[in-house]
C-alpha cells in the first residue's frame, strides 16, 4: 500500500473517528442543558450565591461541550474533504 493510500485512510479514520465523537457530544450537551433548565426551574429564583454559581459553572460547561461537539464535526468535515482530495 502506497504512502498516499496509507494517510488517506489514516484521514479517514480520524475524520469519522471525530463525527462519532461530536455526535456523541451533542447528544450529551442536549440532554445535558435539558437537565441543568430542569435544576434551574427546581431551584426557583432562590438568589443564594451557591445556587447561582452551580447554575453558572453548569452552563459554562454546557457551551464548552457544546463547542467541543461543533469543532469535532468542523474537523470531520475537514478530514473527509482533503481525504476525498487525496
Amino acid at each position: 500500500m502506497s504512502q498516499l493510500s496509507q494517510l488517506k485512510q489514516q484521514i479517514e479514520a480520524i475524520g469519522n473517528a471525530a463525527q462519532k465523537a461530536g455526535n456523541g457530544l451533542e447528544s450529551f450537551s442536549s440532554n445535558f442543558r435539558s437537565q441543568i433548565q430542569s435544576v434551574q426551574s427546581t431551584m426557583g429564583g432562590s438568589a443564594q450565591g451557591k445556587d447561582q454559581k452551580i447554575i453558572s459553572d453548569l452552563q459554562t460547561a454546557s457551551s464548552a461541550v457544546t463547542r467541543a461537539a461543533q469543532a469535532l464535526q468542523t474537523a470531520a468535515r475537514t478530514a473527509k474533504s482533503y481525504g476525498s482530495s487525496l
